[in-house]
């Protein structure tokens, strides 16, 4: 079904909104992959905590080789963050941006997301717990780019994560069954929402195919997807209801 809102759905004004989300989970996506999970972006998925486990086995027949992954989904977008960005300058008129030879209004933003990893052995669990004790005590800046009629603007993503090594979950058959353990990341993302007057911002069209090739969504001989096609499969796959009873 197509968006309510003709900015979502339009190939000239491109929605702001959506695609500043999807252009940091992407960044996100592939800080933690590289971090955690060995560059594999296909152990990540989009769930809840609760339903993560379901999730990741709707996609083979589970077993222990599924593990380790990680699960996140947004639950919080506020325009406050720990970092005092807000001017009313940039808000009301706009920061002058050289490559576009005009203002774009700008607003900060933080997402928070709920986000759990798991493995299968103890060791993997202390090895990821650790590192994200060390990556956590400070932090960490996504960088990523936003496509204004062709034309790169850099944005900026301040990661702050809130660990959490003590969570427990209702699903006691996949604890008893398999041999899982997990731990909060629960990161929360301070960036920018931009707005032009003309028209909104886009993921870089090559940014957003090689994130798609990489996540098994598309393949290699789909590089002429256009824009709205890889966009929607985007979407469609982040939104993908589960359906299927594995325990």
């Amino acid at each position: 079904m197509a968006s309510f809102y003709h900015d979502v759905d339009s190939d000239i004004a491109k929605s702001t909104y959506k695609n500043t989300y999807y252009a940091m989970t992407i960044a996100l996506e592939t800080y933690l992959s590289s971090f955690l999970l060995e560059d594999d972006l296909n152990r990540i998925v989009v769930s809840t905590t609760e339903y993560a486990l379901r999730k990741r086995s709707g996609q083979n027949e589970w077993n222990n080789a599924n593990l380790p992954f990680i699960n996140y989904k947004l639950n919080g977008k506020e325009t406050k963050g720990l970092r005092p960005w807000f001017a009313n300058e940039l808000y009301s008129e706009g920061l002058f941006i050289d490559e576009l030879g005009l203002k774009i209004r700008m607003v900060p933003v933080t997402f928070s997301f709920d986000c759990t990893y798991w493995t299968s052995r103890d060791d993997d669990w202390q090895y990821a717990v650790d590192q994200m004790l060390f990556a956590s005590s400070a932090e960490a800046k996504l960088k990523f780019d936003m496509d204004y009629n062709g034309i790169l603007v850099n944005n900026i993503g301040i990661i702050n994560f809130n660990l959490d090594t003590s969570i427990q979950f209702k699903e006691d058959d996949w604890l008893k069954q398999n041999s899982i353990y997990s731990f909060g990341l629960n990161p929360s993302i301070q960036t920018y929402i931009f707005k032009a007057t003309d028209k909104g911002f886009c993921i870089p069209k090559e940014v957003l195919i090689n994130f798609l090739i990489k996540k098994n969504i598309i393949s290699t001989g789909e590089e002429a997807t256009t824009y709205s096609e890889a966009i929607s499969l985007l979407i469609d796959h982040d939104s993908k209801i589960i359906t299927r009873n594995i325990l």
